[in-house]
């Protein structure tokens, strides 16, 4: 054998006992994990006491910020490093309730189901007027020359009266394999993306839009607002007004009421009889910056070369105010620290830095990840700067409260290797589907726009989507356990492999 061949022998064998060094290493970590995450899951016990205890989360509440000092104590408690906060909004103001009542008093008696919406005025005590209904608002001109003079004293209805939701609906669902072998099979993304401060400009108009008409309705001495949506059997879907700053309008009382109810009021006001309403709404606005705040931790890296580089994980912390966040998206938020926690129990030392963040204001554009961005990777109109190229993903978790069946990959076809990788050890627990698609409207389009490798979760969507998004059945009952902890099993995984590449994941450009 010639000194060549020596070489090359040896060369082959050294790759091989450290490739099966390394398969036999990532073997052993993965049983750690799961063991950890099934056997000793904190994660219902941690969002049972956020929900149930803490309960809603409204941007800017002194609710908010109870919850997040709470969580920041939990993290430390769990062994989470740099446990901290990092404002976000220095003029983001506060809104809670104290009581509200909503019924009709005439022709007959009828108790409402109604929920305010977000930043509303009290009404001035107990109040009672006639129903008027509005079913267009958008023309304010013609509004105010039908309506001036005529509206002291009135409930108004708006809207058009919503559409039944058909009984025979699912209304739960699990992505059928069918399903996911379509978006595994896209070859090309189809939904668009919007330039980040093109979207945030496009938010700061549409969140107003109601402003001129409201002004209108207080300023002819309208008592109260009443409106609703296409829902499935009684459920509320009442979110907010959007105006959160301290400068913004403050709207008079403004409720939704469940569809049936809003039915029932339309069709009486169509026969010419007309619903007398009492309502009551007690609120109070408050402006306390030091509410304003995301939620930071990490696990710091060890190795030398690689722990100034990090792997980023990032849920919203904020809900809104009529259920308790539990899909949306407490949730997700419990399954990032369950996630770290699993990796601290199993006495992991991160080659690259982990850090996670849980974002303020996201329901209000997505004001605390922006903040974050703006802050470490530079302002809109500057380039990204040098702690932006350190990053090798971010992973975000914001799609209810279902399983995870894989990711989108956000149009970076570069990234599919990595994350096929990722997943193919763990087929057990997840499809590993991943497809080339963009998803919106959650705070991974951040850090995308820092060209930062960023992605969402392909999360089953369950009642998400028709029942508890944004409504008052958003509640710990419609979180399935099991999908709780094997969700954070498979984050911690996956944050394990991406600390553990020798290469960051590729970006798209």
């Amino acid at each position: 054998m010639t000194l060549k061949s020596t070489f090359f022998y040896v060369f082959l064998l050294s790759f091989f006992f450290s490739s099966y060094s390394q398969t036999a290493s990532n073997n052993e970590m993965l049983e750690k994990i799961k063991n950890e995450g099934f056997n000793n899951s904190q994660a219902m016990a941690m969002l049972g006491e956020l929900t149930d205890v803490y309960g809603q989360r409204l941007t800017g509440s002194n609710e908010y910020f109870e919850a997040a000092k709470w969580m920041s104590k939990k993290m430390t408690s769990v062994g989470l490093q740099n446990v901290h906060f990092e404002s976000y909004c220095d003029d983001c103001r506060g809104w809670s309730m104290e009581s509200f009542n909503v019924e009709m008093i005439s022709p007959n008696f009828m108790h409402i189901s109604a929920y305010p919406l977000a930043m509303s005025k009290s009404t001035d005590g107990i109040v009672a007027g006639d129903v008027i209904y509005i079913k267009k608002y958008k023309e304010l001109d013609s509004i105010k020359l039908k309506y001036s003079g005529k509206l002291k004293g009135k409930i108004i209805l708006l809207g058009r009266e919503p559409q039944r939701k058909s009984l025979t609906d699912t209304i739960f669902e699990r992505y059928s394999e069918a399903y996911l072998d379509k978006m595994a099979k896209q070859d090309s993304a189809k939904v668009k993306q919007t330039y980040l401060p093109d979207l945030l400009k496009s938010w700061e108009a549409d969140d107003v839009k109601e402003e001129d008409f409201l002004r209108f309705l207080e300023s002819e001495g309208a008592l109260a607002v009443l409106k609703s949506r296409s829902m499935y059997l009684g459920v509320l879907h009442p979110d907010g007004t959007y105006f959160y700053k301290e400068d913004h309008y403050k709207p008079l009382p403004y409720f939704t009421i469940m569809p049936e109810h809003f039915g029932r009021l339309s069709r009486m006001l169509e026969m010419n009889v007309v619903p007398k309403i009492r309502l009551n709404l007690e609120t109070s606005f408050y402006f306390k910056p030091e509410n304003n705040v995301n939620i930071l931790a990490e696990l710091s890296g060890t190795d030398k070369k690689l722990k100034s580089e990090t792997v980023m994980v990032g849920a919203h912390f904020d809900s809104w105010h009529a259920g308790t966040g539990a899909t949306d998206n407490g949730a997700s938020s419990i399954v990032l620290v369950e996630a770290l926690r699993i990796l601290k129990a199993v006495g992991y030392q991160p080659k690259r830095t982990i850090k996670m963040g849980l974002w303020g204001g996201e329901e209000q554009a997505f004001l605390g990840s922006v903040s974050y961005g703006k802050k470490h990777f530079g302002q809109h109109d500057e380039k990204a700067n040098i702690e932006s190229t350190k990053v090798s993903a971010y992973l975000n978790l914001d799609n209810g409260a279902g399983a995870i069946r894989g990711l989108y990959l956000q149009n970076n076809k570069y990234a599919k290797p990595v994350f096929s990788e990722v997943f193919s050890s763990i087929t057990d627990l997840t499809d590993g589907v991943l497809t080339i698609e963009n998803t919106l409207s959650t705070d991974h389009e951040t850090f995308d726009f820092y060209n930062i490798p960023a992605f969402q979760f392909i999360q089953d969507p369950l009642e998400y989507n028709s029942a508890t998004h944004h409504t008052e059945l958003d509640v710990l009952e419609y979180v399935p356990e099991q999908d709780v902890i094997k969700n954070a099993v498979i984050l911690a995984w996956t944050i394990y492999k991406l600390s553990e590449n020798k290469e960051l994941v590729p970006r798209k450009k």
